[in-house]
């Protein structure tokens, strides 16, 4: 009897710490202005969440940056730097997010709020180069450490422009890849992926 309660009690904090887990996102830091990125700095978002800075002294001065923060994870990217962070206090509810909006106003809040990361769409286990979906074309990228991705993961940070690129995955794990090219159509990222992966 005693066995059977610690498999359930087991079970029962696996499920709450699945449940309790936040998936990342992407927002801009309002306050303070510029963000340091240093231990023991409190900052807010755009959506009115409170962070603090923890174990992190980067001395960024960065004036309302764009972010990825997951916070399950406990970790922020930032210019391309990987930030630990803890919530203070999350963001306050809206009970109508769309209430007084124009039609076109809503459609576009509501592609906002609910905009993807870039996703990947094909990796073949043999080959360190894989296909990943964005809002505007196909990216052809290479894996160079970190998580290594599997379709369907969500990339988060800094992919514009050619080259080398720490980013974060939908799972809050680090990552390091190079971005071979991009804005492609699926055609075009499908050949240069042979080509890569012969």
């Amino acid at each position: 009897m005693t066995r059977l309660k610690s498999i359930l009690a087991s079970a029962l904090l696996l499920v709450c710490g699945a449940a309790n887990a936040q998936a990342c996102f992407t927002t801009s830091v309002m306050s303070p202005s510029p963000l340091m990125g240093n231990h023991g700095e409190v900052f807010r978002t755009a959506q009115g969440a409170l962070f603090e800075v923890v174990g992190s002294y980067e001395y960024l001065y960065a004036y309302y940056p764009s972010v990825t923060i997951c916070p399950g994870q406990g970790k922020m990217l930032i210019q391309g730097k990987t930030v630990g962070v803890v919530a203070m206090q999350p963001a306050p509810r809206r009970s109508a997010p769309f209430e007084g909006m124009k039609n076109g106003d809503r459609a576009r809040e509501s592609r906002q709020a609910t905009r993807a990361p870039i996703t990947v769409a094909l990796r073949a286990r043999s080959c360190d180069y894989f296909v990943a979906d964005g809002p505007q074309g196909y990216y052809l990228l290479e894996w160079y450490g970190g998580h290594d991705p599997s379709q369907g993961d969500g990339i988060y940070g800094d992919l514009s422009g050619y080259g080398m690129k720490d980013v974060l995955y939908d799972n809050g794990r680090d990552g390091r890849l190079y971005i071979d090219d991009y804005l492609l159509s699926k055609d075009s990222v499908v050949e240069k992926l042979r080509e890569k992966c012969r």
